[in-house]
């Protein structure tokens, strides 16, 4: 069997927005973000980003998701927990294994 190389794995992901609204347990809702390109700064809209969500415990989740910059053809992943413990925030978790060396 062959395996899938980590620069594909990420195409093999669902369309992020397949997983929104993500709906914490108290209600809070997150809809999805535009990121910004690793390498070049520019924007990529929402409906370029495949990824997952996977609840925790607690309002707490984590987003994994990549896409492919439209400028600059560079793949980004982003990986955040996202906390709706109160207001809704999100935080970049190590992502320094993806970046080129």
């Amino acid at each position: 069997m062959s395996q899938v190389s980590p620069q594909m794995e990420w195409t093999l992901l669902p369309p992020l927005t397949d997983e929104l609204p993500y709906t914490f347990d108290n209600g809070a809702a997150f809809n999805g973000f535009n990121a910004e390109c690793d390498h070049c700064g520019d924007m990529i809209e929402l409906p370029l980003i495949k990824g997952r969500m996977a609840t925790v415990a607690g309002n707490r989740c984590v987003l994994m998701a990549a896409a492919e910059c439209p400028s600059c053809s560079g793949v980004c992943h982003y990986h955040y927990l996202l906390n709706a413990e109160g207001e809704l925030s999100a935080e970049r978790l190590d992502h320094s294994q993806y970046k080129e060396q």
